[in-house]
């Protein structure tokens, strides 16, 4: 009997662990579902001494963000012809053409999108931390879970004779 309860114990374990899995994959699905799409435009944001290294825009740090540049001056007003910079996604390089413009303050007008979360998707993101994150209570419960196994099935053939099974031979 003490057997049977081990078995269903064990499944059980098995079955939570797949259920968590499975929970961890269909919020991290919604979090990426829900997010919109935003875009927006910015004029004259001020990127100080730009040099070879480069000035990253205010949006960089967003979700999928893709900027595109627009108008670049310099604090005069001249215009920085595109031969004068590389554009790496929001990231603005001095590349040298016109040594003027290097170690200047540039004037940058640009426009760019991204993938803003809503309400549901950080819910869901908060959730996918969560869970993925290993609490550790959940940790605890693991152990002594894979430990009352262990320890059930040591107790339950330690304290038993071997059967003995009666074969005739005929």
């Amino acid at each position: 009997m003490a057997n049977q309860s081990m078995e269903k114990f064990i499944i059980a374990v098995i079955v939570i662990g797949i259920i968590l899995v499975m929970g961890i994959f269909i919020s991290a699905s919604i979090q990426d579902a829900t997010r919109e799409s935003t875009s927006s435009s910015v004029s004259n944001e001020t990127l100080t001494t730009v040099t070879e290294i480069g000035e990253y825009l205010t949006p960089y740090t967003y979700n999928d963000v893709v900027c595109t540049i627009g108008i670049v001056t310099n604090a005069s007003g001249v215009i920085i012809t595109s031969g004068n910079y590389t554009q790496t996604n929001c990231n603005l390089a001095f590349t040298g053409a016109t040594t003027d413009f290097n170690n200047t303050d540039w004037n940058v007008t640009y426009t760019y999108t991204y993938s803003a979360d809503t309400n549901t998707s950080a819910a869901a993101g908060d959730l996918v931390t969560a869970l993925s994150g290993g609490s550790a209570w959940i940790t605890i419960i693991i152990v002594v879970g894979f430990a009352t196994i262990v320890l059930g099935m040591l107790t339950q053939g330690l304290g038993k004779r071997p059967e003995i099974k009666g074969e005739y031979v005929y």
